[in-house]
């Protein structure tokens, strides 16, 4: 029953989300002609494999001068750490306004937070939270939920009346989020980029980011250290390829470049600190198994932008969609990450197999990542230790014993089994 309440699920989720993600892949065409994409990704690809092959240089460099610049710098091995860290800066604060990030959903935040009230300001998130689903997508993680549903969970939450349509619902939550985000103190967001010569960029549509990074006292960014690049100059160039491939968007509405905590010298040139934006800005960057791709087979990994383009045309995520990867990530990427942060045989649930090797994912990624060669490496690791499907156990050792997958063959009949890959 439960499988079949699936497959339903995911057949009624198919209907509204592959619309969407055929028009991205036409909007994006109608930005950028083949030879402008190529151009674009060559490009990213260089800064992206220059900044890995550096990345302590410039982790040491970025560190200097975002602390220079007023930023307190955090750096955190794993969970354990992170939240060691984040609970000292947010002290007795039980209100914690953030924005949509794939890395603060990686480490759980939740969990470690229970005795505050997190609350998701993106609509898409904010949407899932009171919903009690799981976000879809990296980009636009509540796609999957119509208008209809949508108000129900309005009324049952909020005994709130909302027309069933786009526009009563983004109406709703602005009033709702700014009444919450206006009462914050602190705000909790990830970051996009980070230039090594001292700036953080965020990118957004929504506005929801700028307001909960200045009004609130303590502004706290919590990325990796993989978005590190050398230059505001290579920053910027990765802000607009993140917009073009995750949305189709030449450019986002919103770009915040974050160099330090306000500041006023307005009164006799004297420095103030905590003029009308935050008084405090924290980055804490993230390491939590990244360190353990660097120098492997797997380390392009670490060039990812986080645009979420490798699953949007993904046939596979397009068939089961977030029973395809990770719980931070979906897709291929998700897959591989969950076998360095967790285990092997938990990649293998993820969906280690599920991958036909069409390598859509990598002519979609803005920096070619070849995600499907990764997950072919991935298979021959899990091999080695014997975890693959019975299937495929099964055709080895027929064609060991009889010469072909299927087994004995009686000429006169059909296989009873077929095998694919």
């Amino acid at each position: 029953m439960n499988l079949e309440k699936d497959i339903e699920k995911c057949q009624i989720t198919q209907k509204l989300i592959l619309p969407i993600m055929y028009d991205y892949k036409r909007k994006r065409d109608l930005l950028i002609d083949e030879n402008q994409k190529e151009q674009m990704r060559t490009e990213l690809r260089k800064i992206k494999e220059k900044a890995i092959d550096n990345i302590e240089e410039l982790k040491k460099k970025a560190i200097k001068n975002l602390e220079e610049n007023g930023i307190n710098v955090i750096e955190v091995k794993d969970k354990q750490e992170f939240e060691n860290a984040i609970k000292k800066i947010i002290g007795s604060e039980k209100l914690i306004t953030k924005s949509k990030s794939n890395v603060i959903k990686e480490i759980e935040i939740e969990k470690m937070l229970k005795d505050k009230e997190i609350l998701e300001t993106d609509l898409g998130d904010f949407i899932v939270q009171i919903s009690d689903e799981k976000s879809l997508h990296p980009v636009t993680p509540g796609m999957h939920l119509t208008p209809e549903n949508i108000v129900k969970t309005i009324k049952e939450k909020f005994d709130k009346e909302v027309q069933p349509t786009p526009e009563a619902i983004a109406a709703f939550a602005r009033q709702f989020l700014r009444d919450k985000i206006y009462k914050a103190k602190v705000g909790l967001t990830g970051a996009n980029v980070i230039s090594a010569d001292g700036s953080i960029f965020i990118l957004e549509n929504e506005g929801n980011i700028s307001l909960i990074s200045r009004i609130v006292d303590k502004h706290i960014v919590v990325t990796g250290w993989d978005k590190i690049v050398e230059n505001r100059e290579e920053a910027q160039k990765i802000v607009q390829a993140s917009s073009i491939f995750a949305s189709g968007q030449n450019y986002p509405v919103y770009v915040s470049i974050i160099s330090g905590p306000s500041k006023t010298a307005d009164i006799q040139k004297k420095l103030i600190i905590g003029a009308q934006g935050a008084k405090e800005v924290h980055l804490i960057l993230l390491d939590n198994k990244r360190s353990d791709l660097l120098k492997t087979e797997f380390e392009e990994l670490l060039y990812c932008i986080n645009c979420g383009a490798c699953v949007n045309l993904c046939p596979v995520y397009h068939q089961i969609f977030t029973k395809y990867g990770s719980k931070d990530f979906s897709g291929p990427k998700g897959v591989i990450t969950s076998s360095f942060r967790e285990d092997k045989q938990n990649a293998y649930e993820n969906g280690a197999f599920f991958c036909t090797s069409c390598k859509l994912c990598k002519e979609n990624c803005p920096v070619k990542i070849d995600l499907s060669e990764l997950i072919k490496k991935l298979r021959k690791k899990l091999a080695k230790e014997k975890i693959e499907p019975e299937n495929i156990k099964e055709m080895i050792e027929n064609t060991k014993k009889y010469g072909n997958p299927f087994g004995e063959i009686d000429e006169k009949k059909t296989p009873d089994k077929f095998y694919c890959c």
